[in-house]
């Protein structure tokens, strides 16, 4: 089973509620690509930073993310980031 979680930045921590939580991202080193164009080809970027990992003999760790920027009704200009943490 796959557990997404989904979160926003805030300014300090917080007191749960119902279903919300406060967490934090996990430290460490991370592999990341800034993706621009549609979100459909976002598997390209993934592709990439996978290749990369093979490359420098990098292995990806148990927590990734991807942060979605620069909303716009121009799709070409959407702007995602998307991070692994490395072992």
């Amino acid at each position: 089973m796959i557990h997404d979680l989904f979160g926003v930045e805030v300014a300090r921590r917080f007191a749960g509620e119902g279903g919300v939580t406060c967490g934090t991202t996990p430290a460490g080193e991370a592999t990341v690509v800034v993706h621009r164009g549609l979100y459909s080809k976002l598997a390209t970027a993934h592709q990439a930073l996978h290749q990369w990992c093979a490359g420098n003999n990098r292995t990806i760790g148990p927590h990734s993310l991807k942060i979605y920027r620069d909303r716009s009704d121009n799709l070409k200009k959407l702007k995602t980031t998307i991070g692994y943490l490395l072992k």
